[in-house]
């Protein structure tokens, strides 16, 4: 598991953390409010 504690390995989870976190967020977004999608959609 030392392999998890090297700098470019803790960079690179953090930035797959990032990714993982937007995605859920976008996809809670889209789940819950399919109405701000089309408002979105039509400025």
């Amino acid at each position: 598991m030392s392999f998890l504690f090297h700098k470019r390995t803790r960079k690179a989870l953090n930035i797959v953390w990032g990714v993982i976190a937007v995605l859920v967020t976008l996809g809670m977004v889209i789940f819950f409010a399919p109405g701000l999608m089309t408002w979105l959609t039509s400025l």
